[in-house]
This record gives structure tokens, sequence and C-alpha cells, in this order.
């Protein structure tokens, strides 16, 4: 495996670790950072152009956007907020409060937003335009201790939750059923991605492996082939939009490039001294990654 090439550019500008990151467009990068501000950096010039006060003294998880002019962010001190964009200026419109703490990122799809709570292992659905929780996904716990829910994806009328036993459940959004379960890692679910076009699974956990699935046509989740990395512990997992390559960023500080179709592993790059939080490709395959040494870097690799 090649040592890849060195970043592109380094943001600097972050005041603390950096937790979360999303692409607005391919000139506009979001960022959110442990204190809770939220940056927004101009690409062309590799600099914050605005800051908001996003979820103050409290990490942001998550950003995502709604439409042009609405941004959705979560934070741990448990606000999910809804903001408008009027001019050049966010402003917060509405909040849910939830009663979650933890790390867990919310998803969302169309007008639903699957959101973690502290209730051991359930998500509640909300409906993002009357901001009304509309049902929860709730695992029987009689028959197996799923523990924390660790990640979360919605696509389309999927919703895939990671949790803290290790097992990957996908649930029906629109009957509220879990439709299947697999043990998929032996240490706790930390990360994962899917792509439907590809039908291809990818997660990682608190140790050193990466497990590809996928999901049969009756709705069974597949366990494919395992990777072994070199250390434990992904954070974060982003496969690119052209279903190629996916990225992982690990607790080591690196971020490794693997492929998509054999799950080889592709490079291995080294820039951030602490452990890589978030990863995440552009519609023109800049990968970003955020750091806990407050640093941001990107990446042209594999174009």
């Amino acid at each position: 495996m090649a040592h890849g090439p060195d970043p592109v550019y380094i943001l600097r500008g972050s005041e603390s670790a950096v937790t979360c990151l999303k692409y607005w467009s391919n000139n506009v990068l979001y960022s959110g950072d442990q204190s809770g501000n939220i940056y927004i950096w101009d690409m062309e010039t590799k600099r914050p152009v605005n800051k908001i006060i996003g979820h103050s003294g409290h990490s942001v998880l998550w950003i995502e956007f709604i439409n042009d002019c609405s941004m959705v962010t979560q934070g741990r001190d448990g606000n999910v907020q809804f903001w408008n964009k009027t001019d050049d200026a966010w402003t917060k419109s509405d909040v849910i409060k939830s009663t979650s703490f933890g790390y867990c990122a919310c998803s969302i799809v169309d007008n639903k937003m699957a959101l973690p709570t502290d209730s051991t292992s359930t998500i509640q659905l909300y409906d993002i335009c009357t901001k009304q929780c509309i049902g929860e996904l709730k695992p029987d716990i009689s028959e197996q201790k799923y523990g924390m829910c660790m990640a979360v994806k919605f696509v389309e009328s999927k919703i895939l939750i990671g949790y803290e036993n290790g097992c990957i459940a996908s649930w029906d959004a629109k009957t509220l059923k879990m439709a299947d379960k697999a043990k998929i890692h032996r240490e706790s679910v930390m990360c994962l991605d899917y792509l439907l076009q590809s039908n291809f699974g990818i997660s990682g956990s608190a140790d050193e492996n990466l497990v590809s699935w996928s999901i049969s046509e009756n709705n069974t989740i597949v366990k494919g082939r395992e990777i072994t990395a070199k250390n434990p512990g992904f954070t974060s997992i982003s496969i690119r939009q052209d279903q190629k390559i996916f990225a992982t960023g690990g607790w080591d500080s690196n971020i490794r490039i693997y492929s998509v179709k054999k799950l080889k592993p592709l490079a291995v790059l080294s820039y951030h001294k602490e452990s890589v939080q978030c990863v995440t490709f552009s519609s023109d395959n800049i990968l970003a990654c955020g750091s806990k040494d407050h640093h941001i870097s990107l990446w042209d690799v594999y174009r």
C-alpha cells in the first residue's frame, strides 16, 4: 500500500478539535468544532469567511442542508437547531431538544430525520417541517442487548443503525419495524456508510477491522469481506459518490483509502498529529478530513 501524496492544502483557524464537515458546494466547506463553533470556508481563498456560534461550549456533531436557505445542526448539548439564511447571515429559526448527549449524529432523508436518544438503542423519527416526533425505532432488547446507537444512515426508506454490540440493523422507515440485523463487528460499530446505487455498505469499529456488507432483495444484511488495518479505531467513513473508493479516519491520525470493488488498500495519508474525526468528499472528489489537532486537510487523490 502506497504512502499517499501530501495534502493539497491545510485549513487552519478552527480554535478546537474539528468534529464534523459538510460541503455546501465545491467552493464552500462547513466545519464544526468541539467548542460549538461552525466555520464557513471559502475553498478558493482557503480562508474562513464566517464563524457561527452554533452550540456554545458543546461539540458540533453534524451539519446538514435542507435546501439553499435552510441548515440543521446537532450538538452535544442535546439540541438539534434549524437555521435560515438571509443575505449572508444564518439565524436560528427553531430547535428540537433531544435527550441525546452522545456522539451519534442524526441523518435526514426528504423531510424525515432520524435522531438518537439517550434511551438505550432507540432512535426517534422526526418530521422536520412540523418538528414533531412521528415514531421511534426501538429494538426488542429482551432478545439481546444492543447498547447505544453509534451510527445512523438514512437511505431512501431504510434507516441503517450501527450499535454498541457490533450489530448493524436495517429498519423500514414507513412501518418502523426492523427488517434485519446482523452481527458485523466484534466491538462497537463506530461509523458506517452505504450507497444504494451499488448496494455497498462499509463499517468501522473500535478494533482494527473494517467490514463490507450489502442488503439483499429480501432485505437481509449480508456480511461481506473484512479488512484488517494496522491500528485499531475508526472514527469516520465516507464512500465517494462515483463508488470507486472510500476513505476512513482513524484514532491513529491516519486517513486510509480503499477501493470499493476489491476492498484493496490503496494509500495511507499521513499529515495529522491526532485522531482524524471526520472525512467527506466534495462532488468534484476533493477529500476533506478534520482532526483533533484543529486542522482540516484537503487531498486530491485518485481523481
